[in-house]
């Protein structure tokens, strides 16, 4: 079993206010899958997740969707899946705020 480990940034998302119900309970699902299967299993329905690698400054961390905007950014340690932001953004703008 892996652990989801969401960052106190990603708390702060999530307990905003600012996502629907449906985001939170996709949200909701993708941590439900990854603790049980790990994060491999994301790879196996692309169409769901579009979970990819991302570069930059972002390099070894990946992205996963969960609605047409929005996006999960998390890196994986030693079986331990770090929700390091929740983030929405129309221009899958991955850049790190300053």
């Amino acid at each position: 079993m892996w652990q989801v480990k969401i960052e106190d940034e990603a708390y702060k998302v999530l307990e905003s206010g600012e996502l629907t119900e449906k985001d939170l309970e996709v949200i909701h699902q993708w941590a439900k899958l990854v603790s049980e299967e790990g994060p491999a299993a994301l790879l196996q329905s692309p169409q769901s997740w579009a979970d990819h690698a991302l570069y930059d400054e972002w390099k070894g961390h990946r992205a996963s969707s969960f609605s047409y905007k929005g996006r999960i950014i998390y890196k994986v340690k030693d079986q331990i899946v770090t929700v390091t932001v929740v983030r929405i953004t129309d221009e899958h703008d991955y850049k790190r705020k300053r």
